[in-house]
């Protein structure tokens, strides 16, 4: 009888301690179809015309074929009241992988904007420059 309850309580302790490997595919995400994820897909929507013309803007520069932004590769690392509780004026800070062809990433952004009336770039940062592969090359120029 001991056995079976030492059993019994070694195995509720594993269901009870959580697991992680550090790895980002543990970061909390909302549930699916729950509220958190409808405005969070909402808000990233509404951004994303803003996003598209900063890609455009900032991409033309070195590729003749301008990089995509797809919604569910824009992650939000950030959100802040600018003028305190209940404003209504943010700085939202983005982090974005633009691609070009079937999905191949160019580089790794940092976006902020701020978020009033309307939404404007505040600060931009690239974080990361990824190669193209050899025959995607003839993009750049």
């Amino acid at each position: 009888m001991k056995r079976f309850i030492l059993i019994f309580l070694f195995i509720v302790t594993l269901l009870l301690i959580p697991i992680s490997s550090g790895s980002a595919d543990n970061m909390p995400v909302p549930p699916k179809e729950s509220r958190e994820e409808l405005y969070h897909d909402m808000f990233i929507s509404l951004l994303l015309p803003n996003i598209n013309q900063f890609i455009d803007d900032y991409y033309s520069k070195m590729f003749t074929r301008l990089p995509t932004i797809y919604t569910y590769m824009v992650d939000i690392t950030d959100v802040k009241r600018v003028n305190g509780y209940r404003s209504f004026s943010f700085l939202v800070t983005l982090e974005i992988i633009p691609v070009v062809g079937p999905h191949i990433s160019v580089g790794k952004d940092r976006l902020t904007y701020e978020i009033g009336a309307k939404a404007v770039l505040f600060e931009h940062e690239h974080l990361e420059t990824h190669e193209l592969p050899e025959h995607w090359k003839h993009i750049i120029k």
